[in-house]
C-alpha cells in the first residue's frame, strides 16, 4: 500500500459517519404509484448475471480480475500513485470481488450479482476463508504495513485494526460507495484492502486451481506489419 493510499485512507477516516447516497425514484413508475424498497445486498437468492441459463465460467471471472489485478501493480511511479489513489482502491475492490466470486463459481457452481466483499467472503468455505485470513495476518504483520498503519493513525488520530473482519466489514461498499466520493464529501469508508486482491489470487492458485497460476497478462506482442505501433 503506497503513501498515496495511507492518504487517501486517512481522508476517508475522517468523514462523518453514517452517509447514506439518495436513491432516485425510477421512471417507469407513476407519480403516486408505490416503488418497492430496493433489495439490500445480500439479500435473496444467488445469481449469477450470465445470459440465459449458462453456468458462469470461474477462469473467465479469474482472468478478469487479473486484468484489473495487472493494472494496479502497474502504479509504481510515486506522482501517478498519488494522482490515482482514489481510483485505485475502487479498482482493487473490484478487482476482489470478481476473485472472492471466482472462488465461489469454483466452490458452488454459482456467484451473486452483489458487490458487498464482506457478505462474498462470508459464503466462501470455511477452509479457504482461513487460508485468505492467513495472507491477511502476514500481511498486516509486515514492516511495510505496519509503516502505513502508523502513518494512518499519525493522520488521523485513530489507530488501525489489523483485525480482518474489521477490515473487511469497514471496507465491504468501497467499490460501489469510493465511485461517488465527488457526490457527498460524509462518506463512512475505510479501504485498508488495497492489497487483498493479490492475496485472493494467490489463495485460488495454490488451493483451488494451480494450473491458472501462470496464467497472467503480459506485454503485447508485436503484429507482424504493426510492429512501431505497440
Amino acid at each position: 500500500m503506497s503513501g498515496a493510499s495511507a492518504a487517501t485512507i486517512a481522508r476517508q477516516m475522517n468523514r462523518s459517519e453514517g452517509a447514506v447516497r439518495k436513491t432516485r425514484r425510477p421512471a417507469k413508475y407513476r407519480a403516486g404509484q408505490s416503488v418497492p424498497e430496493p433489495r439490500a445486498e445480500g439479500e435473496g437468492e444467488m445469481k449469477s448475471r450470465s445470459a440465459g441459463n449458462t453456468p458462469p465460467d470461474p477462469f473467465k471471472i479469474f482472468m478478469n480480475a487479473e486484468r484489473a489485478d495487472v493494472l494496479l501493480r502497474s502504479f509504481q511511479d510515486p506522482q501517478i500513485a498519488v494522482a490515482v489513489a482514489n481510483p485505485a482502491l475502487v479498482l482493487s475492490a473490484f478487482a476482489s470481488e470478481l476473485y472472492l466470486k471466482s472462488i465461489l463459481v469454483i466452490e458452488k457452481g454459482k456467484a451473486p450479482g452483489w458487490h458487498h466483499l464482506k457478505n462474498l467472503f462470508d459464503l466462501v468455505s470455511p477452509a479457504i476463508r482461513k487460508k485468505i485470513e492467513r495472507h491477511w495476518i502476514h500481511h498486516v504483520s509486515s514492516q511495510r504495513t505496519k509503516r502505513t498503519f502508523a502513518a494512518i493513525a499519525l493522520l488521523t488520530g485513530q489507530d488501525v485494526p489489523t483485525d480482518f473482519n474489521w477490515a473487511l466489514s469497514v471496507g465491504a461498499q468501497a467499490f460501489v460507495k469510493l465511485r461517488y466520493v465527488h457526490e457527498d464529501d460524509g462518506f463512512e469508508t475505510k479501504f485498508l484492502l488495497g492489497e487483498l486482491p493479490d492475496m485472493l489470487r494467490q489463495v485460488i492458485v495454490d488451493e483451488l486451481k494451480p494450473a491458472w497460476a501462470p496464467m497472467i497478462h503480459g506485454p503485447m506482442q508485436p503484429i507482424p506489419g504493426f510492429e512501431n505501433t505497440i
